[in-house]
């Protein structure tokens, strides 16, 4: 049974969701480790990331030309107690590969999916602690 979501806990929630997106696109990789908490996991395309560090190691192997950019919305945020929740999001994914400060050229996004979060409070606030997605839509080439 799931609590009456705070408006703390949403908010925060919903700022864990939106950060990641823009830290990853900004290449910012250990401001998206940081989103974790010491155990964490990213379930990462079947690859399960645990902890910050490799899930650091992991974005640290991304080609430096590869521009990507997340738009999520429909952030649906549920508490299930005072100090844990869940959300799902929907992501619309563009990706390219480009020079650096080069405007990428693209036929439109590479896939739509959701995105499935667990958050847990911590001493230093809310944090992620475990995260997958699945696609819904996969883009035919043309």
């Amino acid at each position: 049974m799931t609590a009456p979501v705070s408006y703390e806990a949403e908010a925060a929630c919903r700022r864990l969701v939106v950060a990641f997106a823009q830290h990853l696109d900004h290449r910012e990789f250990d401001r998206v480790a940081a989103l974790f908490t010491g155990d964490g996991v990213w379930d990462r395309h079947g690859e399960r990331l645990e902890g910050p560090e490799q899930i650091l190691a992991l974005l640290e192997q991304r080609p430096s030309t590869q521009l990507e950019r997340h738009v999520m919305t429909t952030i649906h945020v549920t508490q299930l107690s005072p100090d844990e929740c869940a959300a799902t999001s929907y992501a619309m994914i563009f990706r390219a590969e480009t020079a650096p400060g080069r405007p990428a050229v693209v036929q439109g996004p590479v896939a739509v999916g959701d995105f499935h979060d667990r958050f847990r409070l911590t001493d230093s606030g809310w944090k992620l602690f475990f995260r997958t997605s699945e696609p819904v839509f996969v883009i035919r080439p043309t």
